[in-house]
């Protein structure tokens, strides 16, 4: 069986442990675990200087399992992406050959999506072979960002920093609303300065060092191999790797007087994870989801990973399997152990103590109890591929809000560049979750900037007026979750299904029929606004258009738009319509 980290957090140890075990000597670097089941001596560690933020993340590394390839081979160049596509294209050939064994008689009552299936899979492949090379050379000529600069700088180029910071800090400050435990949960309706505060968290998620962190996970792997000889020294050091790779974060969210840490590898090593922001000062915990690195191939393959897999054990329907491969058991047998550790558990918990230890050091340094002590708000966000994985995320803690504890309150999740991650049944669950009661009203902000592409992926109907017609079964069963923002580059009004403009949490008037243009969402990649743009446009600072990275000139104005601060600028173009605070008329279809 294996051995697994369980961290103790009332004497700020950790220990291995394997079952129901004891102890016989807890005083020593390393000591000894007897199993009484199977009379086996089991070492453990235990760790007395290691700070308390870290143990979520170094418990994780644990468990994160090792790459195929051995250390002294990572850095082959096209070695490692090669073994990745490797195991992609096996993936792809299988679900092919299962399709055919469980559905042979698809191709007479499935035709269409029989062929769809049959060419969309086999396609993704060779293309994803071709852009390994691409991103490769683009790799190579560092045409994808300026490594050099902070966010914060990068961003000063496009709006004064003054005023940048001016409307972060007043973002920050709309999360550190109260509530307490008795109190209905008021909507507060859509927020920019907030969506912009939850945007550069969601990007500053990519400036951390990653080569670190895989250096911290080879020390854990080199301490499984002999758990006798390991010492406080060693976790001590690995403890300073991670510090140090997340220094570039730190030090720019201490203007804002927040601490970070990350909480999960999602399983993978040098691709998307998990970290939470909080300030000990204020009254919330932001959980943030990394997107996808333009250049890094293997990220490419999750999003690429667009069959669907039963989430039931987990959430409900059925949702994209790179996505939620990346949080929770593949397996019905890992999702079946009692413990039921997995990426997503790991990083509940670990916000729940976090919240816990907040609200316990309120309530001592005021003297009050916890009638009279706000809840610890909870939001989550993400960006692009950190987008989806944030919408998982927001899917568990909305099934089972409970798993947070007493001294944590959900809040609203905003997203940004989310690609489409289940089916109709997931998003018809996920609807009815979000809309449970009028009183503890949640809405998940689903923000698109214009014609980015990633949102119009996988191809998908999309549109949720065809929920009722699409068969379980078709390939092209993907649909979008929460509410919908589209921003524009050309400074016309947003829009929305919601009035955004206002506080209210009514939903705007809508056609019951399919509309001609609408009939394009049968086809996939189509958005519900794409005909529907507000005429009504305001002027703007030509800087907003600046350009930050090298490759950025070349690039379509899909797959620009899909950058964050592409999202910031369009956010900006629109503050003159929120600061006019203008009210849509009742009539209207449309924000």
């Amino acid at each position: 069986m294996t051995l697994e980290f369980q961290e103790k957090f009332n004497s700020e140890k950790i220990f291995m442990k394997k079952d129901k075990a004891d102890v016989s000597s807890s005083n020593n670097k390393s000591s000894t675990i007897k199993d009484k089941s199977r009379n086996n001596d089991i070492s453990i560690i235990v760790i007395d200087k290691i700070v308390k933020v870290y143990l979520p993340h170094i418990i994780d590394l644990f468990s994160t399992p090792k790459g195929v390839l051995p250390k002294s081979l990572e850095n082959v160049p096209l070695l490692s992406p090669s073994i990745n596509y490797l195991t992609y294209f096996v993936q792809v050939v299988q679900h092919l050959f299962l399709t055919i064994i469980f559905d042979w008689t698809a191709i007479i009552t499935h035709p269409v999506n029989f062929l769809l299936t049959f060419v969309v899979f086999p396609l993704s492949a060779v293309m994803l072979f071709f852009l390994e090379i691409i991103l490769k050379f683009i790799s190579c000529l560092n045409l994808d960002s300026n490594k050099d600069e902070t966010l914060l700088k990068s961003w000063s180029k496009l709006i004064p920093l003054s005023e940048l910071m001016n409307n972060l800090h007043s973002g920050m400050k709309s999360l550190d609303q109260f509530s307490l435990s008795d109190e209905i949960q008021s909507h507060q309706g859509f927020n920019l300065d907030r969506a912009q505060f939850l945007l550069f968290l969601s990007s500053i998620m990519y400036e951390r060092n990653e080569k670190q962190v895989i250096e911290a996970h080879h020390m854990l792997s080199e301490m499984k191999k002999d758990i006798d000889s390991a010492n406080n020294d060693d976790l001590q050091e690995i403890e300073r790797l991670l510090k140090e790779s997340e220094k570039r974060i730190c030090d720019q969210v201490r203007e804002f007087n927040l601490q970070f840490t990350s909480l999960s590898e999602l399983n993978t090593l040098g691709g998307p994870y998990v970290g939470m922001f909080w300030s000990e000062e204020s009254n919330f915990i932001t959980i943030a989801c990394k997107g996808t690195t333009p250049t890094n191939f293997s990220e490419w393959l999750t999003n690429a990973s667009f069959q669907r897999m039963d989430a039931r054990g987990f959430l409900f329907g059925e949702v994209h399997q790179g996505f939620y491969s990346q949080l929770f058991p593949m397996n019905e047998y890992d999702s079946a152990r009692l413990d039921r550790i997995c990426p997503a558990t790991r990083i509940i918990e670990a916000v729940r103590r976090k919240g816990e230890e907040i609200r316990t050091r309120k309530m001592k340094n005021n003297n009050t109890t916890h009638e009279n002590t706000p809840l610890v708000n909870i939001y989550v966000t993400g960006h692009s591929l950190g987008g989806a994985l944030a919408n998982l995320l927001y899917g568990r803690l909305i099934k089972f809000p409970q798993c947070l504890g007493e001294h944590c309150t959900l809040r609203d999740g905003t997203t940004f560049a989310s690609p489409s991650i289940g089916d109709s049944d997931f998003a018809a669950e996920f609807s009815s979750l979000c809309n449970r009661s009028i009183e503890e009203y949640k809405t998940l902000w689903r923000i698109v900037c214009d014609n980015d592409i990633v949102p119009r992926v996988p191809p998908g109907h999309h549109h949720p007026k065809l929920r009722r017609y699409t068969q379980k079964i078709h390939i092209m069963n993907y649909f979008h979750v929460g509410d919908e923002v589209r921003f524009y580059q050309d400074g016309s009004r947003p829009s929305s299904m919601r009035d955004i403009f206002s506080d209210n949490k009514e939903y705007l008037l809508l056609e019951d029929d399919l509309e001609w243009d609408e009939w394009k969402s049968l086809f996939g990649f189509y958005d519900p606004f794409d005909h529907k743009k507000h005429q009504k446009k305001l002027p703007f600072d030509p800087k907003y258009d600046g350009k930050l990275i090298p490759i950025e000139s070349f690039l379509l104005s899909p797959i620009r738009n899909h950058m964050s601060h592409r999202y910031l600028v369009a956010l900006e173009k629109s503050r003159k319509f929120f600061d006019a605070n203008k009210v849509v008329k009742a009539g209207e279809n449309m924000v």
